[in-house]
């Protein structure tokens, strides 16, 4: 265990297999069968834009950006969590928001390897193993390369 684990509360939503955790703390809110429009030659993960009472949100394609196959009904309109960033509201489309859980400190684990460029850590709780979504890293990675690189020039 890290001597930086502490409890979590955490939203949890399915992406394919995968049990993925956002900090609640983030979390502004939740929705459920918003529409998208798409955005021409995006890049892969992100996917279109969505009004939500007035403020136009990106949306990610969480399934996308962390390489997993998604298991969303494609008959059905997508969930999102929308999340706080450092640059603003993010919605972040999921498969499936299940619930919210509190994560006891005894519970954590560091990730390691490719895991560890998504998420910040996990939590092995009953009946599944919750993976904590590094949603800076995650969602802003290419975009922060491609700004210091352009610096450089």
């Amino acid at each position: 265990m890290s001597s930086f684990a502490r409890a979590a509360d955490l939203t949890v939503a399915r992406v394919g297999d995968l049990h993925v955790g956002f900090r609640l703390e983030a979390v502004q809110e939740v929705l459920m069968g918003t529409a998208i429009t798409p955005v021409p030659l995006a890049d892969p993960g992100y996917v279109g834009l969505i009004n939500v009472r007035g403020e136009i949100l990106s949306v990610v394609d969480l399934a996308q950006l962390i390489g997993a196959p998604s298991r969303r009904d494609p008959s059905r309109r997508p969930s999102h969590v929308i999340v706080r960033t450092r640059r603003g509201l993010v919605a972040v489309t999921v498969d499936q928001v299940n619930d919210v859980v509190h994560a006891p400190a005894e519970a954590y684990e560091d990730v390691q390897g490719t895991a560890a460029t998504h998420f910040s850590g996990s939590y092995a709780l009953p009946k599944r193993l919750v993976l904590v979504l590094d949603i800076e890293r995650t969602v802003w990675r290419e975009r922060d390369r491609t700004a210091k690189d352009d610096a450089l020039v």
